[in-house]
């Protein structure tokens, strides 16, 4: 069941299929020859679909998914800077990351995850006390791919981002989805390496200018 208020329509459940769908999009992408992603600090590819299982089912449990419409063709995960997460929602995305891994592969994970450092454009807005969206996750399935979804669900996320008149923040591991995004519109802002030569670009969207 989705609620939808115009073009924007919050997933409200999710199946299981559609659920593994979106963690098996992630976990098992093509990579650009010679480029390491983030896939590559986890244990095995079957980890990071774990890990975004449960991603998703804490966005979904803190109401914070979209879909592009009643086929689910793609969803979009966005929260504003402010918005906390509740506890029980986390409990979802830390049982995904031990479900696929072992408690010294998870450390070795966040270790090569954090050795990135923070985004430096989350730093910069948060030291201007600027409030901005957050996407943490973009996923078309993959019988819909190709055809222009991905625009359609960042536009759920632009679109909010220009109501509130706050900037749409989202970091990923791959320069080609890089390059799409700056396509549909962002602006890279920043790229970042983790210490397994993976890296990790930033890229922002200032709302549009008011008339």
């Amino acid at each position: 069941m989705k609620r939808g208020a115009g073009k924007i329509m919050k997933v409200e459940t999710l199946s299981e299929k559609y659920i593994n769908e979106i963690g098996h999009a992630f976990g098992y992408y093509e990579y650009a020859q010679g480029e390491k992603g983030l896939v590559s600090a986890y244990s095995s590819r079957d980890a990071v679909v774990s890990y975004i299982d449960g991603y998703v089912e804490m966005v979904l449990q803190a109401g914070m998914l979209y879909t592009t419409g009643p086929e689910q063709e793609a969803f979009i995960a966005y929260k504003r800077s402010d918005e906390k997460i509740s506890m029980k929602a986390a409990k979802k995305l830390i049982k995904g990351t031990f479900a696929g891994s072992s408690f010294g592969e998870v450390v070795r994970m966040l270790s090569i995850l954090g050795s990135g450092g923070s985004s430096s454009v989350e730093k910069t807005l948060k030291k201007k006390k600027q409030k901005y969206l957050f996407v943490g996750l973009v996923c078309v399935r993959e019988k819909y791919q190709g055809q222009g979804y991905m625009r359609k669900a960042l536009e759920l996320a632009f679109a909010e981002g220009n109501r509130l008149g706050i900037p749409v923040v989202l970091d990923t591991d791959a320069e080609l989805k890089s390059d799409k995004y700056r396509h549909l519109g962002m602006e890279l802002a920043g790229i970042r390496t983790c210490k397994n030569g993976s890296k990790l670009y930033e890229l922002i969207k200032y709302p549009d200018p008011t008339t």
